[in-house]
């Protein structure tokens, strides 16, 4: 809702691809809607097709998702689509996490957090998925940005994001700067920080962590 919100008010056109359209009660002479699963290669090409950019905002299921991993599938589809119609600019926010810290300290920490929760029935989909995401943008050749975001709310935001890349520096969007970054985040301000990322390609290729 509110990244087709701002993308319509800075003048894009915007076609969305939801599972359930219903759930988007926007209106809008730019705006487009259609259903289907991100597994759905018709779908997605359709979606894809004649884009300057794609931006999806996904989260896996943390307890109990689904063993065939639609996410990393879906993933895969996505950018299949994009290479097939020549679009190169990838933003893709997911939570709660995709990253590993360089930090070799922190890096270890998350890495044996992971294998543990991969062990456990519940969440070893979750964690299973956040791999294979990782993996599939990573290996891939578009200008991809992964955006991760731990805790976002609906409350009204400041209008800046702090982000952390994975050197450990980090500028945030309007006046908001710094690399300290927390776990919360406006789903507003995270639409906007997205939505600026289009045409700006500071950090295409790299993977961050934002919040307000």
């Amino acid at each position: 809702m509110h990244l087709a919100e701002q993308a319509l008010a800075a003048g894009h056109d915007v076609m969305a691809l939801m599972r359930n359209p219903a759930k988007l009660t926007l209106r809008h002479e730019r705006l487009r809607v259609a259903q289907g699963e991100l597994t759905d290669e018709a779908a997605v090409a359709d979606a894809v097709r004649g884009a300057d950019a794609v931006l999806a905002a996904l989260s896996p299921k943390i307890f109990g998702g689904p063993r065939d991993l639609p996410l990393a599938s879906g993933t895969g589809t996505i950018l299949a689509a994009m290479r097939t119609y020549g679009v190169s600019r990838l933003i893709y926010s997911w939570g709660p996490s995709i990253t590993i810290p360089r930090n070799p300290l922190l890096g270890a920490v998350r890495s044996a957090s992971f294998a543990l929760l991969g062990r456990l029935p519940a969440t070893r989909s979750m964690v299973n998925e956040t791999v294979e995401v990782g993996q599939a943008i990573r290996g891939s050749d578009r200008d991809w940005t992964i955006v991760v975001v731990t805790a976002p709310h609906d409350e009204p935001g400041p209008g800046r994001v702090k982000v952390r890349t994975g050197t450990g520096t980090g500028t945030g969007t309007g006046t908001g700067t710094g690399d300290r970054v927390g776990s919360r985040i406006s789903r507003t301000d995270l639409a906007q920080f997205m939505l600026t990322q289009v045409d700006d390609l500071r950090y295409a290729q790299q993977e961050l962590r934002i919040s307000n």
